[in-house]
């Protein structure tokens, strides 16, 4: 079920950068302007979702420095009250 989701998703991002390439007036006319806007929408979905990985390892890189302070921060000692 998620993976279809995520194909509708991705389907729909590449209509609409199609969709958006048409709207769009400047010097490239015809059907290679729809298809060079088409293909520059997709190099920059592209390079979204790789940009979100490196933001993902970047975290997990940032609390793996410090872990170490929250794991002797967590634990805690006996002690005995007479």
């Amino acid at each position: 079920m998620k993976r279809l989701a995520y194909i509708f998703g991705f389907l729909i991002a590449l209509l609409l950068t199609g969709i958006i390439s048409a709207a769009l007036p400047g010097v490239m006319e015809g059907f290679s302007g729809i298809v060079i806007w088409t293909f520059l929408g997709y190099c920059a979905l592209i390079v979204v979702a790789q940009l979100f990985s490196a933001m993902f390892a970047v975290r997990k890189m940032v609390e793996s420095l410090f872990d170490e302070y929250y794991e002797r921060k967590k634990a805690s000692r006996r002690v005995s009250l007479r």
